[in-house]
């Protein structure tokens, strides 16, 4: 027993330095392009809209937008589905 403590400890020691170092070069982020410099202008008038319509609007459109690219997401198709039905019972 006196034997097997030191030993977890030099193994503990030994077992932190085990990182490889990284490149210099590695990427911080993925570069990934803007999704919403894509997104045309909404399609209903929202000058006098509430801050919720609007914020529903503008996820619609993005959504829409990401649908576009992928037609067969379905997961996409009922994001849109859902934020239509939110845009025509707050924006009324």
């Amino acid at each position: 027993m006196k034997l097997v403590t030191p030993l977890l400890l030099v193994a503990a020691f030994a077992a932190c330095d085990d990182e490889p170092a990284k490149p210099a070069s590695s990427p911080t982020a993925p570069s990934v392009a803007p999704v919403s410099a894509s997104v045309s202008a909404p399609s209903v008038d929202l000058s006098g809209a509430s801050t919720i319509c609007r914020v529903y609007v503008v996820e619609r459109d993005v959504a829409q937008t990401q649908l576009d690219s992928l037609p067969t997401d379905t997961l996409q198709q009922r994001r849109v589905k859902a934020l239509e039905a939110l845009v025509k019972e707050t924006c009324n």
